[in-house]
């Protein structure tokens, strides 16, 4: 009867084993799956203000051309601090995109950070769940 209890100990303690591997390997994907996100979020971000100021430098040029076309003086005046005021609201909203994806991405790798940091808490745990069952089965 004693062997019969030893061994469904042992599996209990195996159990936990493969179970800790499962959630090792479920925390690593979700690590892994969250850097992969940061990049992703990095790179839409890039292309996002890059749009922008491809956006903005045309309607500056578009303006120019209105501008010139129309016989006004775009070199000084309001139509200069037009311009300047265009180009100062261009970069703000350039790196206003930037921020964005940088605070997104930085949160995801967090995340990542967090999740493998669960890792070694989640193994510790079952390590001593599983040493206090065999020292239990062993009578200490």
């Amino acid at each position: 009867m004693a062997a019969l209890a030893a061994i469904g100990g042992i599996s209990k303690v195996g159990g936990f084993g493969l179970e800790t591997v499962a959630e090792l390997q479920a925390a690593d994907i979700s690590a892994k799956s969250q850097q992969a996100e940061a990049r992703s979020i990095e790179q839409q971000a890039a292309f996002d203000e890059r749009q922008q100021r491809r956006q903005a430098g045309l309607m500056q040029g578009k303006a120019n051309a209105i501008g010139a076309a129309s016989g006004i003086d775009i070199s000084s005046g309001s139509s200069l601090l037009m311009e300047l005021d265009r180009a100062k609201q261009s970069e703000i909203e350039a790196q206003g995109i930037t921020r964005s994806g940088s605070i997104a991405a930085q949160g995801k790798r967090y995340g990542a950070r967090l999740a493998r940091r669960s890792v070694a808490t989640t193994a510790a745990g079952k390590a001593l769940k599983a040493g206090s069952m065999l020292s239990g089965m062993m009578g200490g």
